[in-house]
């Protein structure tokens, strides 16, 4: 199974709207893209969420009228997540009611030569964190119970990474519940778990399971250097996974993942050292206190 995993589009219905006074997030997905045409054998195109920055009907019309030929392009399926600054319910306007009957994102893509890719719905309304709801955890338990059909696997895709933060900033806003989505995928065919949310690639593993988090399309966030601030670059990025069917003699090892990161296409100065955003203390605070725990 060959992923192209995509995270963090924030686009807007609004053509004029610019993400922090800057970054048109249309054009930074649209040059993004532009690189991967060549791409061949890619099984599933996978965008982990925050498609949108508005929540608007349009926002997701245009997200599907770039993201639906694309992937057509490539014959490859295509998965959307919902993350902090969608509304499930104005998604499901434009595309489709969830797996559960209600507005509540959570789907089965099961794709043509096996594997499948099992979608999570973590939002918690007016916050920026993201939590399990028992019902949610109960549906996936169910779907898992039966192994995805062939030999490749489950991959199950999340906006909030099962994950603690590298920054104060972005733990405040992390996804709760971690031990227990931790038992439910314990002894599961998922092979990984792919997210977004925190604008930077990270990797490492819930339980057993790799975790792996792409950079964001529409900035990239420096969890490294920033110390007490927290600050992003306007910059592009994307991933591919690469996982081996029972038949190989890879099966066993861990799922390999490649990361390139690009100068932002929607960012005016065309300068990725000029950062797109840059918060003191005060405004971490105020972040943290609006959408936060």
């Amino acid at each position: 199974m060959r992923i192209l995993h995509l995270t963090d589009t924030h686009l807007y219905g609004d053509d004029d709207s610019r993400h922090y006074g800057r970054i048109d997030t249309t054009a930074a997905l649209n040059g993004l893209l532009a690189r991967f045409t060549a791409l061949r054998d890619i099984d599933a195109v996978v965008l982990t969420g925050d498609a949108s920055e508005d929540a608007t009907a349009g926002s997701y019309q245009k997200l599907h009228a770039i993201l639906d030929p694309f992937a057509e392009q490539l014959g490859a399926q295509l998965a959307v997540v919902m993350g902090n600054h969608d509304v499930s319910a104005h998604y499901a306007e434009v595309r489709c009611m969830g797996a559960r009957g209600t507005t509540v994102q959570d789907h089965v893509l099961d794709l043509p030569g096996g594997g499948r890719i099992v979608v999570l719905d973590l939002n918690v309304p007016g916050a920026g964190y993201g939590h399990l709801e028992a019902e949610q955890i109960q549906w996936l338990r169910d779907v898992l119970a039966t192994p995805a059909a062939g030999d490749r696997g489950t991959v199950l895709a999340i906006h909030h990474p099962p994950l603690v933060a590298a920054t104060a900033m972005l733990q405040s806003l992390d996804l709760d519940e971690l031990e227990v989505l931790a038992g439910v995928l314990e002894d599961t065919d998922v092979r990984i778990v792919l997210a977004g949310h925190y604008h930077h690639e990270m990797t490492s593993r819930i339980g057993a399971v790799p975790v792996h988090v792409a950079p964001g399309i529409t900035n990239v966030v420096d969890p490294i250097t920033a110390g007490e601030r927290e600050g992003s670059l306007a910059l592009s990025g994307a991933s591919i996974i690469e996982l081996a069917g029972t038949a190989d003699p890879a099966h066993d090892a861990a799922p390999r993942v490649f990361t390139s990161v690009f100068p932002n296409a929607g960012d005016p100065l065309a300068d990725p050292t000029v950062p797109v955003y840059d918060f003191g203390p005060a405004e971490i605070r105020a972040i943290q206190e609006h959408a936060g725990r």
